[in-house]
């Protein structure tokens, strides 16, 4: 058995069922509609030393198809806000080619793995090809005699040029996006008082600072509408950060252990246990860890115990922020912890999400970003402010940064 799998903005099974047909006219097509789940299967029987030969095509599609991944409501928006993780985490030779990627990926509102039975024939390739073609998709795959631009997983794209394999290798110079138009027009509820005046804030600070501006980004949610983790959340998390940035630094494992039964802490998200419990840290994974620290400084600010969080040029002091939740006991720093109001976490979260969109629409067009920010800088206050936030409910490790 071959197999791989289709992505596609676009909600055509029916055409995907008559390239079936015309390109193999001499197979049995079975079709099954389930509405939102669909499956196809092509039969071609073999002759008296043939084999016979099986095309199968599974589909399902989302529960509110968009052209961008705002919610998890169903198993296919699952999916794919773990592989928009699975592509972030990957090391990148082209930064423009994956960062519009990701916006298609984000767009994709049906996936059909598409399995042959035994191998992808000429005859089942030429469907294939056609699909992707006519559906404007891409592929996801195992290396194989179709599938041999990488000796890894990976994406392709309409031509089954690889997009972007396990090691990070692109052999395409561009990638068109392109979105059904239908969707800008989905009618979204007012946005109160509040928001708008909240956006034209956070617009009027990236302009004074040189930060280019889009005016077309939505509001942040609204006080009344917003929920915020709980105090207990916060502090728990903030251990949790502060443990992996200084375990990233090579502090000594007795020493995490010691420090970890002290301050009572038990609130490591899954991928922050792997990192704890790793004799040794590759140098991803130490970088991974070594950002945290700027992840504890915004919880640190949430908490009350940093006065503000400063203009996003430079890292945070580190000294100063380890020595602010280390030094004291637990019951000492729980004791003058305190939650900021909700107006100045949302303040926040609105500037700091459009200093991002700033930041990846200069990596997308090969630009410096303005206002000499640093962009990693605001990728971790914009993730850490979302799971303050409660975006889309996600927990720590699923925390999506869309802008």
């Amino acid at each position: 058995m071959e197999n791989c799998t289709i992505y596609s903005h676009h909600l055509e099974f029916e055409k995907v069922l008559q390239i079936v047909k015309s390109n193999l006219p001499n197979a049995r097509v079975e079709y099954n509609d389930g509405g939102m789940q669909k499956t196809m299967v092509a039969t071609i029987k073999g002759g008296f030393f043939g084999k016979t030969k099986v095309l199968k095509i599974n589909y399902r599609e989302r529960k509110n198809p968009s052209y961008k991944l705002e919610e998890i409501n169903c198993g296919l928006t699952q999916n794919l806000a773990g592989m928009v993780n699975f592509i972030q985490s990957l090391p990148s030779q082209n930064d423009a080619v994956t960062n519009k990627f990701l916006y298609k990926v984000m767009a994709a509102n049906c996936e059909m793995p598409f399995i042959a039975e035994p191998e992808i024939t000429p005859a089942f390739e030429s469907v294939l090809r056609k699909v992707v073609m006519e559906l404007d998709g891409f592929i996801f795959a195992q290396p194989n005699k179709v599938f041999n631009k990488s000796t890894v997983q990976h994406f392709t794209d309409q031509k089954l040029d690889l997009i972007i394999d396990a090691a990070g290798n692109s052999h395409v110079q561009n990638i068109e996006v392109n979105v059904d138009s239908k969707y800008y027009d989905q009618t979204q509820a007012p946005y109160s008082e509040e928001q708008l005046k909240r956006k034209e804030k956070s617009e009027a600070y990236l302009s004074q600072n040189g930060i280019k501006v889009n005016k077309n980004l939505p509001c942040v949610s609204s006080s009344e509408t917003v929920e915020l983790r709980t105090l207990k959340e916060v502090i728990d998390r903030a251990y949790s950060l502060l443990i992996i940035a200084v375990k990233g630094e090579g502090i000594e494992q007795e020493y995490l252990i010691k420090t970890v039964e002290a301050k009572n802490i038990d609130s490591f998200s899954q991928k922050e246990n792997q990192v704890y419990h790793s004799v040794s840290l590759d140098d991803q994974t130490r970088a991974y860890a070594t950002w945290r620290y700027e992840s504890l400084y915004t919880m640190l600010w949430a908490l009350g115990k940093i006065a503000e969080l400063k203009y996003p040029s430079e890292i945070c002091d580190v000294q100063t922020i380890v020595s602010t939740i280390f030094e004291p006991s637990r019951s000492a720093f729980e004791a003058t912890a305190q939650l900021r109001n909700t107006s100045e976490i949302l303040d926040e979260l609105d500037k700091t999400y459009r200093m991002n969109w700033a930041c990846v629409d200069a990596r997308i067009n090969g630009q410096n970003v303005g206002g000499n920010i640093n962009p990693s800088v605001v990728y971790e206050r914009h993730y850490s402010l979302n799971w303050l936030t409660k975006y889309e409910n996600q927990e720590w490790d699923d925390v999506q940064t869309h802008t």
